[in-house]
């Protein structure tokens, strides 16, 4: 007997179906890789900055209040945020020009504090909009050159299963 060879249309259909699956799995690859290094990053680009804006928002889901220092319109201020649970860290974002630093601190079972900080280097500017500062809301303004970004800021909690 002979052996049975591949013939040229099912050579074709395999590598079809190896293009569609590379192709398909391509951008989830590569956004997982582009969401690591950008969070890893110290300088983030225009791209990057939603990744700095979902920590930012997950850190706010998980805090029940947010205290800004100073508590007037600065070019420099500080957004603490008191843990809803209390296993969760104790968060503070410290902006001041293009840098942002976000410090977690975290204790452990056995009464240990362990704190971790994060800095970055954006291409634009954050400041907290000072008439919505003033009625108790938190508006950020986020400029980059002469585009305008207006983030709205809000404590909330996060989805937790239902028992």
């Amino acid at each position: 007997m002979r052996a049975r060879g591949f013939s040229l249309a099912e050579l074709c259909v395999v590598v079809l179906i190896g293009v569609v699956l590379l192709f398909s799995l391509l951008p989830v690859s590569l956004g997982l890789l582009r969401q690591q290094a950008g969070l890893d990053a110290k300088r983030l680009s225009v791209e990057m900055f939603p990744l700095l804006w979902e920590r930012l928002s997950a850190d706010l889901a998980r805090a029940s209040a947010v205290a800004v220092s100073p508590p007037f319109p600065s070019p420099a201020f500080r957004l603490d945020l008191v843990p809803l649970r209390e296993e969760d860290p104790e968060v503070s974002w410290a902006m001041h020009g293009s840098k942002v630093e976000r410090t977690s601190t975290r204790k452990k079972p056995d009464g240990e504090v362990v704190s971790a900080t994060s800095t970055w280097t954006l291409p634009g500017t954050f400041s907290l909009d000072p008439g919505e500062l003033a009625n108790g809301r938190l508006l950020l303004r986020w400029n980059e050159g002469k585009e305008t970004e207006l983030i709205a800021l809000a404590c909330g909690r996060p989805t937790e299963k239902a028992p």
